[in-house]
């Protein structure tokens, strides 16, 4: 007895909580089929709302899995278009939602205002791509009613119009109701077929529940209906793979215009170009501000007598070694303001300030604001070497490409999906990436680029007579370009070169490592050096707490 009552209550149960609040008395559905492919459907509802409510849902269902006459299922995406409920407000889904989704919702009803009692909707849309082209007919299926509707459907009569000049019969249509998967042919109809029109109306005895289908199926002759073929099938599956090519190809046409450098030959050169320190040069030949070319600035003071630097050797068996640098007197007036801001940033700003030495490790977490600010002062510097046209330019390419990457996301998942709509964000990505790169240097900047591009192959390939000449002539000439190759990244292979001329390394620098040869200062500033770069970025690292009441 108690199980007995428990499954009443369960059913009772269901049916509550499935119903809609409402009854549709009468349905009547229209189709107009068109012979140009597609089809057009009106729906009249007659219904009665048992509780206040704001109006209805209708669903369709847009992904099939069609039979075909040889008892195959082909996949079937309907589009439906040229929604409308006269009289009444309503929301569709999107053409983009319609793509990634199995279903379409049309809300229908006014959210300021509920009703209760009889209702009359109409429903108008347009059906694409729901035709089944065989080699002998023509198959027209259709879901009358489908079995998302959670309530109670008392008559269901539906009229199928065909194209003009078209003729059927009545054992060209066939109806299945209740549950999916219904093979056998409804009794529950008393169907017509009349100057082109069939009209199937349900005997009194019907009744659709919550679950149950009414679906109808019509075999059409060949020719009846065109069928709707993409101009070129390739563009239909895979025409977002154009758009994307189109998008690398046009974006390299605007690079390679305005972005590309003239073709520079490298001038055969020993010597820097006059004017330009290595933190500038460093950026020229890679137009990039790096560390490196700040960095490389340190050699270059010590080569003009204005530091010292020392590596002082770790104390203590967890000790690390440490470099001190010295100042010796201020830069020199019209000093860059990028250097100015490196020197200040570790000596201080003050004329006679009494800050003449710092040791790199005082530096860490906290010199990397300075080294962002003179990155900053280093690329602004440049531009005199620069085209503004190709920045402008630059500005618009970064700009232009966020923008269309943002249309063709929308447009890509509407037409082929959400695949095709992710294909676009690497794509953006990385030509957003490449803008970066978009700079095109001006005569000056080119004639500049021509001898750092020569003198840079001369410190890869420069031979030992050569260099011995070089000393003679100028005996300084290792210290004077030592930051040039290490702004280059070259600082090993150049100081090599010179570890066999038997000459004594930079005076500014000094270490307590054992003789100072040629060899032991390269090992030893090197590992400065790195210390150095590492240790003037750093940052420190972001930490969070709990927190309370105040």
């Amino acid at each position: 007895m108690k199980k007995m009552f428990l499954l009443c209550f369960g059913i009772l149960f269901f049916l509550k909580v499935s119903a809609q609040d409402f009854i549709v008395n009468n349905f009547v559905v229209d189709i107009y089929i068109s012979e140009e492919g597609y089809f057009d459907v009106v729906e009249n509802y007659d219904l009665t709302f048992t509780a206040y409510k704001h109006g209805i849902y209708r669903t369709i269902r847009t992904n099939y899995d069609l039979l075909t006459a040889d008892g195959t299922k082909e996949k079937r995406k309907i589009k439906i278009r040229k929604i409308d409920v006269p009289d009444h407000n309503f929301e569709a889904d999107f053409d983009f939602v319609q793509k990634i989704s199995d279903n379409l919702q049309i809300k229908i009803g006014d959210k300021d205002k509920t009703i209760i009692g009889p209702q009359q909707y109409e429903i108008k849309y347009r059906v694409y791509n729901a035709f089944l082209f065989e080699d002998s007919q023509i198959r027209f299926y259709w879901n009358i009613k489908s079995d998302a509707w959670y309530t109670v459907f008392e008559k269901i009569d539906f009229n199928i119009h065909l194209p003009e000049n078209v003729d059927a019969g009545l054992d060209d249509i066939f109806i299945y109701t209740g549950f999916s998967g219904e093979t056998n042919e409804s009794s529950e109809y008393d169907i017509n077929y009349e100057d082109g029109v069939f009209r199937a109306e349900s005997l009194p005895q019907f009744k659709s529940y919550s679950g149950q289908n009414v679906t109808v199926l019509l075999n059409l002759p060949l020719g009846s209906v065109k069928e709707i073929k993409p101009w070129w099938p390739f563009w239909t599956t895979y025409g977002w793979t154009l758009i994307l090519g189109a998008m690398l190809v046009v974006f390299y046409w605007v690079w390679n215009k305005y972005g590309k450098d003239d073709r520079v030959v490298a001038t055969t050169s020993y010597f820097p170009p006059s004017g330009i320190d290595p933190a500038m040069a460093g950026f020229l030949i890679d137009d990039s501000e790096d560390t490196q070319d700040l960095i490389a600035l340190i050699p270059y003071w010590g080569s003009r007598g204005i530091i010292t630097m020392e590596q002082i050797p770790k104390k203590g068996w967890f000790g690390k070694d440490d470099t001190k640098l010295t100042k010796l007197k201020p830069l020199p007036d019209g000093a860059p303001d990028y250097e100015r801001k490196i020197f200040d940033g570790l000596f201080g700003s003050s004329v006679g300030s009494s800050k003449q030495e710092v040791l790199i490790s005082s530096l860490k977490d906290s010199f990397y604001t300075k080294m962002a600010s003179a990155k900053t002062l280093l690329k602004a510097k440049a531009q005199i070497f620069y085209d503004p046209q190709a920045k402008k330019m630059q500005t618009r390419t970064i700009l232009g490409t966020l923008l269309i990457g943002a249309i063709l996301f929308f447009i890509f998942i509407s037409i082929w999906g959400l695949f095709a709509a992710l294909a676009v964000i690497p794509v953006t990505i990385f030509l957003l990436f490449m803008s970066v790169y978009m700079v095109k240097k001006n005569a000056k900047g080119n004639a500049a680029l021509s001898e750092l591009k020569g003198f840079k192959n001369f410190i890869k390939i420069a031979e030992e007579d050569k260099l011995k000449m070089l000393l003679r002539d100028s005996p300084s000439y290792f210290e004077t370009t030592l930051g040039y190759a290490l702004a280059f990244g070259l600082f090993d292979q150049w100081a090599k070169k010179f570890e066999a001329l038997n000459l004594q390394p930079p005076s500014w620098y000094t270490s307590s490592t054992g003789a100072f040869t040629m060899h032991n200062f390269s090992r030893s500033f090197s590992d400065s050096i790195s210390t150095a770069k590492s240790t003037m970025v750093s940052s420190p690292s972001n930490s969070s707490s709990g927190g309370g009441s105040w």
